[in-house]
């Protein structure tokens, strides 16, 4: 098999793996929390981050401005985020984390670990090890030509 087929199966596969993570989330925790998976990422990525602005985010989270827009604004109304247009450029919003929505990340990390543990029970410690280095050079060799 050509690399290119091989790369193609590696990116399905990882599609795929999302996917099932999504969709189990969805079934446990969406109505528990009243909090989609993609809301919950907009919030880990201003944990991590901190405050971002709207395409920050959507470049984050490779999904378009317009639907950050729609997951900021729910997002805002359960007061997990705070949402300021800036002074310079009215157009521009910066979105930042409230303690609500830290509590929120603490409370479903928390929950969620059994389901995390569960999709990688399978993998040892080094395998573990291995996908964070890979994953890691994979995000900064993305980020190194944005830049």
């Amino acid at each position: 098999m050509d690399r290119n087929e091989e790369l193609f199966q590696v990116s399905s596969m990882f599609r795929a793996l999302l996917k099932n993570i999504s969709q189990d989330w969805n079934k446990t925790s969406a109505g528990k929390y009243n909090l989609t998976f993609p809301q919950f990422q907009v919030l880990y990525v201003l944990k991590m981050r901190g405050p971002q602005k709207v395409s920050e985010l959507a470049e984050a989270l490779s999904l378009t401005p317009p639907a950050i827009t729609g997951l900021t604004d729910k997002l805002f109304a359960e007061g997990y985020v705070q949402k300021e247009r800036a002074e310079d450029d009215r157009r521009v919003v910066n979105i930042t984390i409230l303690d609500a929505g830290l509590e929120m990340i603490q409370k479903v990390k928390r929950d969620q670990k059994e389901m995390i543990q569960g999709f990688f029970d399978i993998l040892s410690e080094e395998d573990i090890q291995h996908l964070k280095r890979i994953f890691s050079l994979m995000l900064s060799n993305i980020d190194q030509h944005k830049g």
